[in-house]
């Protein structure tokens, strides 16, 4: 069978400068360079009426997801509105592009998220019916439209798949002039994630008539979500009625592609490799896992690294370019000089990579890259080497958590002696994260404490710098001064401890830095001041380094104190919950601190848990972590089939803020705004 004509697909707007810039993007703005709060050619709708009608539905796989958006399909019409809420990662373009793929019968349609061009919109180059015919016979129309695969399933009609994420504040209101939303709304069919940042004089509480869906469930997997369905206007209420009183159908797909494929998504093979077609699916796994060969790509930060790793665990080639020294000036990560060292360092260090392995990029089975959280400069340049690859070569895709990777490598069977196993309570460590997990399996983790302010390693890479510490980062450094200095020589509060302190904040899971950070802070003003009245300069120095030493350890020895107080309420969490923890995990860059370590194994010994650490040298950012943890995820069949060649520019996505799960309602999360 001849491969399906691809619907036409343009771009209702293209943000020119860098894609990763969280600045307003650019548009087209009316003359006096302000946008109408309404076009004057769109006269108000009529306003319609929310139902009060709501139905639940539970999505189990990633595969149930699209197959949702398929159901969908089959039910559209011209004026149809579906918006879609849910946080990063929970699965609204899933629906949307299984919506997309079904409508225009093409399961090999790319259909990349819109969040960074704002709106794309689809077209059936094959239409035979007027746009206006559709619409006046729209409400006789039966759910489907006999057509040749390739084609509308209603001739004629555009969908718009719309995602304002980026836009905030005042841009929002520039979406107004860039369509005639009024028209899409009475003759179209629109999908529109992120509802919220669409506009007030987009979308207001009752019109347009719409489809509402909410989806429950964030974190590094497109499965166990559930969906919230809510209809404004008579059109979308009926449906709900029905799905209330019999249920939510499932539909089948009655499309092939290319060779007879079928839609959905992918499986693992149990026959002979095949070597894929360009546009068609993507290259087959072996049957034996053990044979895998996944290159690993980490970019979220300030270290470039690339990592062969096998299905059986055994790290085959590894590279890693360091940029250290070209942040200690500036005190910390610089964003856009991080970029730029990523730009020149990522060809060669994959190349790396895949030499030290033997092999070249045809024989990989897989390409796993960290998408997020990170910093979206940086972010940026992996994603886009990943994807290359595997549109190139048609590899299966895994976009990773980075926090998830860090914990992971702790199943590593070449690395650890004894690897987690579920569920596991992990304490994720480093220069931005502070987390509490509980953890069930992959990408099934629930958040019972996270920083309220700074993570640990920020904290320990200011307090190291206060300390006269320059290199990035300071914290192993301050490490190494705190051994030779008195945990009690200075009194420093534990964080979240007084009693003036909010009782469900005392009593929680949380934790809090920037306090801390601001006692040190002042305990080394007071002592350089003291320092200053010491004449004799030798004895002056001598008595600095003391002084520094014991600040290191009193302020390490604190800290730590504060992760162990949250953790050992995290634990007694989990006994309260029935949970049955098998072990306790830490992760991320600060667990390479073998005080920490310590004080965790003791703390998780008394709870009769044993306490999985990774090796030091895979504590920091590597491509090794990134690599297994696609191992992982393609074992479960979370991947994704590769855009083509042509079309990866409109796939790269980067998830900076990527929650790796829901948030336990005893938790707070972070205080939005600008730090003071």
């Amino acid at each position: 069978m001849s491969e399906p004509p691809p619907a036409k697909k343009t771009k209702t707007t293209e943000t020119k400068d860098d894609p990763m810039d969280q600045s307003e993007p650019q548009t087209n703005p009316s003359p006096t360079n302000q946008a109408p709060t309404q076009p004057a050619n769109q006269s108000q709708p009529q306003p319609a009426v929310n139902s009060g009608i709501t139905v639940t539905h539970t999505l189990e796989s990633a595969e149930d997801t699209e197959r949702f958006g398929w159901l969908l399909s089959r039910l559209a019409r011209p004026g149809d509105v579906v918006t879609l809420s849910g946080e990063l990662g929970a699965g609204k373009t899933c629906i949307a592009r299984g919506f997309i793929r079904d409508f225009f019968r093409n399961p090999l349609l790319d259909v990349p998220s819109p969040s960074y061009l704002l709106s794309l919109s689809y077209a059936d180059d094959k239409a035979y019916i007027a746009q206006e015919d559709v619409i006046k016979n729209s409400r006789n129309m039966p759910s489907t439209v006999d057509a040749r695969a390739g084609e509308a399933r209603i001739p004629g009609a555009t969908v718009y798949h719309v995602d304002p994420f980026r836009l905030t504040g005042k841009s929002q209101g520039k979406l107004a002039a860039l369509v005639n939303w009024q028209e899409v709304f009475e003759k179209e069919i629109a999908l529109i994630e992120w509802p919220s940042k669409m506009g007030a004089n987009i979308l207001a509480p009752t019109t347009p008539p719409r489809l509402q869906i909410a989806i429950e469930g964030i974190g590094p997997q497109a499965q166990g979500r559930i969906v919230t369905l809510s209809a404004i206007g008579d059109r979308w209420e009926t449906v709900l009625q029905e799905w209330k009183a019999n249920g939510i159908p499932t539909v089948e797909c009655d499309v092939a592609g290319v060779d007879g494929v079928s839609m959905g998504v992918p499986t693992l093979s149990t026959t002979e490799p095949q070597k894929p077609k360009p546009g068609n699916t993507c290259k087959t796994l072996p049957e034996n896992k053990d044979e895998w060969l996944v290159l690993g790509i980490e970019t979220s930060c300030d270290d470039t690294g690339a990592a062969v790793v096998r299905g059986d665990g055994k790290i085959l080639g590894e590279a890693l370019a360091s940029q250290a020294h070209l942040h200690c000036e500036w005190g910390g990560v610089k964003p856009d000089v991080a970029q730029g060292a990523h730009r020149e360092a990522i060809n060669s260090t994959v190349e790396t990579a895949l030499q030290k392995a033997g092999i070249a990029a045809s024989d990989l089975h897989g390409v796993a890259v960290t998408v997020g959280p990170g910093l979206s400069l940086c972010l940026d340049i992996g994603v886009r080497k990943a994807l290359q690859i595997a549109a190139e070569h048609r590899l299966p895709l895994v976009r990773v958590h980075h926090m998830e990777a860090h914990a992971m490598i702790t199943r590593l069977p070449t690395e650890a002696k004894c690897g987690m196993q579920f569920p596991a309570l992990l304490m994720l460590v480093s220069g931005g994260h502070n987390m509490l997990v509980l953890t069930e399996g992959i990408g099934k983790h629930r958040i019972i404490g996270s920083t309220l302010d700074d993570s640990i390693g920020e904290a320990f890479d200011k307090t190291a710098r206060l300390l006269g510490i320059e290199a990035i980062p300071g914290g192993p450094h301050l490490e190494k001064l705190a051994m030779e200095g008195d945990k009690n020589g200075f009194s420093l509060p534990v964080p979240l401890s007084k009693s003036t302190t909010e009782k469900a904040l005392r009593e929680s899971c949380d934790f809090s830095f920037a306090g801390l950070k601001t006692n040190v802070r002042t305990l080394v003003a007071t002592e350089k001041d003291k320092l200053t009245k010491i004449v004799d300069e030798t004895e002056r120095e001598t008595r600095q380094k003391k002084v520094f030493a014991d600040i290191a350890a009193s302020f390490q020895s604190t800290a730590i104190t504060h992760l162990m107080q949250r953790t050992q309420r995290a634990l007694t969490w989990a006994k309260e919950d029935n949970i049955g923890l098998k072990c306790v995990v830490v992760a991320g860059g600060v667990a390479a601190n073998k005080t920490l370590r310590a004080e965790l194994d003791t703390l998780a010994s008394k709870h009769d848990l044993p306490l999985i650490c990774p090796p030091i040298r895979l504590c920091m950012d590597n491509g090794i972590m990134v690599a297994w943890a696609g191992v992982e995820r393609l074992g479960l069949g979370l991947y994704e089939v590769p855009p083509t060649p042509e079309m990866v520019e409109m796939h790269v996505e980067v998830r900076p803020r990527w929650p790796i799960g829901p948030r336990d309602p005893r938790s707070r999360p972070k205080p939005t705004g600008k730090k003071k």
